[in-house]
């Protein structure tokens, strides 16, 4: 399905129109979106950003309003995701937002690199170099090495699947041949509730307790029932979840079963931006924004702090005269020899220029357009909730500040404990090993 969406979406006919009066006196920056299947928050979190945007008071330097062509993509269908990018292109945006799957991201990063328009995803890390995508997710690999490193694990169970690539696998498993970790490594994509839970009964008899979880939300939660089902939520066991919203996983039932569990968490609720956007959030209509009966996930944070870095490019290239335009290239991506947008490279050095403090904290990127300077903070979880106990850096690694008896040796005896990590910075980065 492919649909235009409105300039503005406002709750009320009265911004709606103060909104057209503004769209009819400052300039317009046309910008892309593209989202696939089960994204309704993502794209509740673009819609938001994009009217906070459009009808900020404080917009006075540089102003103009973001316009924004919206496709929904069908990620099984390479002609689907061509036609969608196509698009985009024909309508002359300066820059796409976009979320992929492993079954999009190289059909839309290869047009992307062909016709100079810069990608600003919250999807997964790709694993090559991508010169025209901006990846706002953080990588988690070097927070979940250091934290595999405090607790001192020499024999896990890690479970994973292949969505997000094999990044972190292929970090664990030259790690593990590195110090001599004893891995069982897993792929579960393609199981089934009954599948999990043999699974979990098997591992139990080979007096498996210790487990990293690589898994995309849904078939995480899914996973989890079964963990509960079996009764592998009880103290004993401990599960680290490779994961960057560990807020956004229902582990309830796990507070009071008395398993150790870890995960990272991205955003801080506590941050007095986040606390005013969600004033914000809370008021929306839940049947015209799906997703927003719940707090945004880091993947809708990750939505919202990729409209800001847009706008932030946008204002910026204003700020210098520079004039930005599309006339004379919006017209046929698939040519050949392909005619790439001749600013696309100065756009793409300016959002890979931008700093700003978003919804997930420090927004930066480097030159290979990969998120740096990020922190997470590190936090423990008891039967009456989560409390923060220290962070996690790539300078300092990880600093416990509060709760100085979670020593390496002790993880197997701590009850009723769940660390989540909150990571936000610079990884060091092996030219072996992707982020």
């Amino acid at each position: 399905m492919t649909f235009l969406v409105q300039c503005v979406i406002s709750p009320s006919l009265s911004l709606l129109l103060l909104s057209s009066f503004f769209l009819a006196t400052l300039s317009l920056s046309p910008a892309g979106g593209l989202f696939i299947r089960n994204t309704d928050q993502e794209y509740t979190a673009f819609r938001l950003a994009i009217f906070l945007h459009n009808t900020s008071p404080n917009a006075s330097e540089a102003p103009f309003n973001l316009v924004p062509h919206v496709d929904n993509i069908e990620t099984a269908n390479s002609f689907a995701v061509t036609n969608a990018f196509c698009s985009q292109y024909s309508r002359g945006v300066f820059a796409i937002f976009g979320l992929y799957d492993k079954r999009s991201v190289h059909t839309l990063t290869s047009f992307c690199g062909a016709l100079h328009i810069s990608l600003i995803t919250p999807s997964f890390p790709t694993e090559g170099e991508s010169q025209f995508v901006l990846q706002l997710r953080p990588s988690i690999r070097g927070a979940l090495l250091s934290l595999l490193d405090h607790y001192d694990w020499n024999r896990f169970v890690f479970l994973y699947d292949t969505d997000r690539g094999y990044s972190i696998l292929q970090a664990i498993m030259e790690k593990a041949g590195q110090i001599g970790w004893q891995v069982s490594a897993i792929c579960v994509e393609n199981f089934n509730d009954a599948s999990y839970r043999q699974l979990l009964e098997d591992l139990d008899r080979r007096q498996e307790k210790t487990f990293v979880i690589d898994l995309e939300a849904e078939r995480l939660n899914n996973m989890l029932e079964q963990v509960v089902s079996v009764g592998k939520h009880v103290k004993g066991y401990h599960y680290i979840m490779a994961n960057l919203g560990f807020k956004d996983i229902n582990l309830e039932r796990f507070m009071h079963g008395g398993a150790n569990v870890t995960g990272f968490q991205l955003v801080d609720f506590s941050n007095p931006m986040v606390i005013k956007l969600m004033q914000r959030w809370n008021k929306l209509d839940q049947r015209e924004y799906p997703g927003s009966d719940a707090p945004p996930k880091y993947t809708s944070a990750l939505t919202y702090d990729g409209v800001m870095v847009m706008a932030e490019a946008f204002r910026n290239l204003r700020r210098q005269k520079v004039d930005i335009s599309r006339r004379g290239n919006a017209g046929d991506c698939l040519a050949n020899p392909a005619a790439p947008w001749s600013q696309g490279i100065d756009m793409e050095r300016t959002l890979k220029q931008v700093r700003l403090q978003g919804l997930t904290g420090n927004v930066q990127f480097d030159h290979y357009g990969r998120r740096v300077n990020y922190t997470m903070d590190v936090f423990e979880l008891k039967s009456n909730g989560p409390r923060r106990i220290g962070y996690w850096n790539d300078a300092d690694k990880l600093v416990l500040t509060q709760d100085q008896t979670l020593l390496p040796n002790e993880t197997s005896g701590m009850e009723n404990r769940t660390v989540i990590v909150t990571t936000i910075m610079p990884l060091v980065r092996n030219p072996l090993l992707r982020n």
